[in-house]
């Protein structure tokens, strides 16, 4: 009997050491992934910001923080008064377009949404870009704040309201390179970097003194992008976009900034022409026969509380006479309707966008960020809402100057139509998949999945809580994202059987891998996720062991160096 229990007993110590073993392992391989990511993003921004410094030695993270801090209040300022006119020397005309819309929609609904007693809580520089371009600055801005609604000249708080809501956003600044800091205040100050004269801004962004085009990004930094926490990623500038680099040998300033800035100010335009019902707004970016197409479609809505996420950049295609871009804008937004004025609960959308140019016509890096300015004379286009220049009477909407809007079309209906031609081309090319992948749309790929028998149970509503709250996405976030779901109106971009579905689930996996491990919960959504494109439980599990096993290999050699 004796020796029968000292076998089981040294067993257990056995057995015991085993999962201890094991535990330890895992616990060393996740903390290593966490470190070797860490210290990946921090080597890389290193590497950028002394490229920066190659060119201005004098180039301060801490002066350029302090600056983008107070320009942050300046900011909220113009948004609660209602008035750009604060801010309109450092931003760009996107910024500036979507921040005048937003107040005539505003209006229209006779609602003012103000802030108030604003702290900046935490600022950090937390991404660093420079390439032949531009040199771009990522900062991540938590602020609180009081958010009244003032609704025909009388206080209402909303239901949501809550004392000193707290906020993340990113805001990204950029500017050409080789561009000098400067001891002497610049834009975020009120000044003209070029000559010191205190500027007197109103829709041109020119300075009154020396009149140098101020706004452009080649005398100082400008805001060119503003994103919610939920929406944001870092999306690399020198990511592999089919057919770019080949544009570049013909147009070598062709730059995705620039593009997305002129779709930015394109999206607003479309916002403003179903606010008034009217394709006025987009005379002068968009081509004649879509403004044909607009008013044959003649919307009965237009949308409230809107906000712009990803803007990407899918393709870019030579023509014998024109040439074009394709995009993938995802948003969100209260749809509402010009009869019933009815608001719906927030619903996510994903549209498609063709822009052309003739073929030929050059990107002017000079003009930096001034997608709404007269491309011949530098002139602003004007609320007057033409197809050409005030000033020296170029045409705006054929494609001479400037990207103008072929076609804008839910990007449901793109898929089905590209279907069977582009798709087949793209697996028979096996083009590398550099999609950005934003927590949004992975979350809303998750719920869609989950609604296909049209409801969520509470077990994977279990599931869901917990997968934001390990990714820090805001419970509020899931929920609207739900309810959108139950309403019909959550469109962002899925995974198509055919072709996506793979990309997806790997993308999905390694945002459960931020953290180094992927937890039961998130095992199960996975599976779920991969069960209705008829992924095997094995193949999922090979994936995340393969995945993470590529992490822990590329952390240890981080480590090392």
């Amino acid at each position: 009997m004796f020796p029968l229990i000292f076998i089981l007993i040294i067993a257990a110590v056995v057995i015991t050491g085993i999962i201890e073993g094991k535990k330890f392992q895992n616990k060393k391989i996740k903390n290593t992934i966490m470190r070797g990511v860490q210290k990946q993003a921090l080597k890389k921004q290193l590497i950028q910001q002394n490229k920066i410094r190659h060119l201005d030695k004098h180039f301060s993270t801490a002066l350029i923080t302090s600056r983008v801090e107070n320009a942050f209040y300046i900011i909220k300022q113009a948004w609660s008064e209602q008035d750009i006119s604060y801010s309109r020397a450092f931003i760009s005309d996107g910024i500036s377009e979507s921040y005048q819309i937003q107040f005539e929609i505003q209006k229209k609904q006779q609602h003012r949404r103000k802030i108030e007693n604003l702290i900046i809580t935490n600022s950090e520089l937390v991404g660093i870009e420079a390439d032949k371009h531009f040199e771009t600055l990522h900062f991540k801005i938590t602020s609180r704040a009081d958010y009244p609604i003032e609704i025909k000249g009388r206080n209402k708080q909303t239901d949501s309201w809550v004392p000193l809501t707290t906020k993340t956003e990113y805001l990204t600044y950029v500017r050409l390179p080789g561009v000098q800091t400067r001891t002497q205040p610049g834009l975020m100050e009120g000044n003209c970097p070029n000559c010191g004269s205190t500027l007197k801004l109103s829709q041109s962004v020119r300075c009154q003194a020396c009149r140098s085009l101020i706004g452009s990004g080649e005398y100082d930094w400008i805001l060119a992008k503003i994103t919610q926490e939920a929406q944001w990623r870092f999306q690399n500038a020198k990511r592999q976009i089919n057919g770019v680099s080949d544009y570049q040998v013909v147009d070598p300033a062709f730059n995705i900034p620039l593009i997305e800035d002129r779709v930015s100010s394109v999206f607003w335009r479309m916002q403003k022409a179903w606010l008034i019902q009217n394709s006025d707004p987009l005379l002068a970016v968009a081509h004649p026969s879509y403004i044909e197409k607009f008013n044959q479609l003649s919307a009965a809505h237009f949308f409230d509380n809107v906000q712009l996420g990803l803007c990407e950049v899918s393709k870019v295609q030579f023509g014998e006479d024109i040439d074009k871009v394709y995009l993938l804008v995802k948003w969100q937004g209260n749809k509402i309707s010009h009869t019933e004025k009815v608001s719906t609960a927030i619903g996510y959308y994903a549209h498609h966008l063709t822009m052309i140019r003739k073929s030929g016509v050059k990107s002017d890096i000079k003009k930096g960020l001034h997608s709404l300015h007269c491309y011949r004379c530098g002139a602003p286009q004007t609320n007057n809402y033409q197809d050409c220049c005030e000033y020296c009477n170029s045409s705006f909407n054929q494609g001479e100057q400037d990207w103008i809007l072929q076609d804008f079309i839910p990007h449901i209906e793109h898929l089905v139509k590209m279907k069977g031609l582009e798709f087949a081309f793209q697996e028979r090319a096996q083009v590398k998949s550099d999609r950005i992948f934003d927590p949004i749309s992975l979350l809303s790929s998750l719920i869609l999945v989950l609604f296909a028998d049209g409801r969520v149970d509470k077990q994977e509503k279990h599931l869901l809580d917990q997968f934001v709250k390990n990714r820090r996405i805001p419970q509020s976030v899931l929920d609207k994202i739900i309810v959108a779901a139950e309403n019909g109106q959550l469109d962002m971009l899925t995974p198509d059987e055919t072709l996506d579905a793979s990309d997806w689930l790997d993308k999905l996996i390694e945002m459960c891998l931020a953290d180094g491990q992927v937890c039961v919960e998130e095992r199960k959504l996975l599976l779920q996720f991969g069960e209705k494109f008829n992924f095997l439980a094995i193949d999922i599990n090979l994936r995340i062991k393969r995945k993470r096993h590529q992490l822990y290999r590329r952390s240890r050699q981080t480590l090392k160096s």
